[in-house]
């Protein structure tokens, strides 16, 4: 009975010490309390990876645009000066001033008639290419996502370690007062006074390598999120993990597997990259067929003499008399290019082989990455019921030894011995939980 209110005592002071967190982290540091979701969203906005994704994005949507442009005709508009002065010679050969000036306009058109369909087959490339990298993006999301959630939950075990090394060493503070105690009543020997103080430094030792291991797991989460401000970064468990509910969930493998190759973003860029490939063969294959293009232009001008002699005519009427007009068809037929075409061909479909074989590893990569987090989840949910039981019976046989040890009938060197047992059952447990947790997320992300 005894024992049993030393461990209640020391549950009320744990449970004191985690509602006393979690009023500070609400109230005076609330805004420095990071949740599961808000370090998903701020890692969604700040990483490196997600920013180069949008990056590329824009640039396939700007490649796809300017290939549709290509479709439409080219116009341009030209204006010139020129000034000539100095002497030469005229028509009866005499040397007189002929100083003058030129303005010239004009206008021209190009019209691409017939290029082998090479522009409707990079559009489609293009347009291929920018819904692929639509899917990139979604990859990166996905996978910065899961990053965070690992490193999230990485945080919370270490947390949880570091209350089980805090609990043992309330645990063998609460002995030391009884084992002075018998000590001076010539029950125990002086040294197992040494033995429960060196056991209580140990026990310190542990519990401030668990909180180092607890910061520094909280510093990766800080800088996977690219977060500026480290020194105030601190988390709250998002809600409580039903363990209960979690291993009763039953997983249809072969269901999973055939959703994930479906809607995965992973294979809808192999998927929309094999497309791509096969419309830049039908590209390449365009330069065996001639091309067809229509011209137009129209251009007048103004000439002005400064001899005395020579009457300039009006600026209207000249542009009206100068004027010209010109349409013409440009015909260009392939003989040969020294089997440029060829080749281009046979590198577009090697290209396509190579993407080919990168759907077919997409694939085997989703399937092996599901079947692995699947055995993965089973064995970390069979270590999790077994730890369960191992920290029933490590408690059991804790609080026996913990008694006798009060009485005087055991040894420092069992009770720690005992002590250590039940704390190495209650981290395994804690492990296990987390593994089993991250295991059946990363089954839910391939199932999304």
């Amino acid at each position: 009975m005894e024992i049993q209110m030393e461990m209640k005592r020391i549950n009320y002071r744990r449970l004191f010490f985690l509602l006393l967190t979690t009023f500070f982290c609400f109230s005076s540091m609330a805004q420095s309390a990071w949740t599961l979701e808000r370090c998903i969203a701020y890692a969604l906005e700040n990483s490196y990876t997600v920013k180069q994704k949008l990056v590329e994005k824009e640039q396939r949507r700007i490649q796809y645009q300017s290939s549709r442009m290509n479709a439409l005709p080219a116009v341009s508009l030209s204006a010139g000066q020129n000034f000539d002065f100095g002497r030469a010679a005229a028509a009866n050969a005499v040397i007189v001033d002929n100083t003058q000036a030129t303005t010239s306009f004009g206008i021209g058109m190009n019209i691409p008639l017939f290029q082998g369909l090479q522009n409707y087959y990079t559009i489609a490339s293009n347009r291929l290419d920018m819904q692929a990298s639509v899917y990139d993006l979604e990859q990166a999301r996905e996978n910065t996502e899961l990053n965070v959630t690992a490193y999230f939950l990485q945080v919370l075990l270490s947390q949880e370690i570091h209350l089980i090394a805090e609990q043992q060493v309330e645990l063998s503070r609460s002995q030391l007062v009884r084992i002075e105690e018998l000590v001076q009543s010539g029950r125990y020997p002086q040294s197992e006074l040494y033995t429960i103080q060196a056991n209580i430094a140990s026990d310190e030792l542990h519990a401030v390598e668990a909180l180092n291991n607890y910061r520094l797991a909280l510093l990766d989460l800080a800088q996977l999120m690219n977060i500026a401000d480290i020194q105030n970064f601190d988390i709250v468990p998002s809600e409580a993990i039903d363990m209960d509910a979690l291993i009763g969930r039953t997983v249809d493998l072969q269901s999973l597997v055939l959703h994930a190759l479906d809607n995965r973003p992973a294979m809808k860029v192999a998927a929309l990259q094999l497309q791509k490939g096969e419309k830049d063969i039908k590209v390449m294959q365009s330069q065996w067929y001639p091309t067809l293009s229509l011209s137009a232009s129209y251009g007048t001008g103004y000439y002005h003499a400064f001899q005395q002699n020579i009457t300039n005519l009006p600026f209207d009427m000249q542009l009206k008399n100068n004027s010209r007009e010109m349409i013409s068809l440009s015909l260009n037929i392939p003989l040969f290019d020294r089997l440029s075409a060829y080749h281009n061909v046979k590198l577009s479909k090697v290209n396509l082989l190579y993407r080919q074989l990168d759907m077919e590893e997409a694939k085997r990569k989703i399937e092996k990455e599901i079947y692995l987090a699947h055995t993965s989840a089973v064995a970390s949910q069979n270590k999790y019921e077994a730890a369960l039981k191992s920290v029933s019976a490590a408690q059991l046989a804790f609080q026996y030894e913990e008694m006798k040890y009060k009485e005087g009938k055991s040894t420092g060197f069992s009770f720690n011995e005992a002590k250590i047992n039940y704390q190495k059952a209650q981290s395994e447990e804690v492990q296990a939980k987390y593994q089993y947790v991250l295991r059946m997320k990363i089954l839910d992300f391939y199932g999304k």
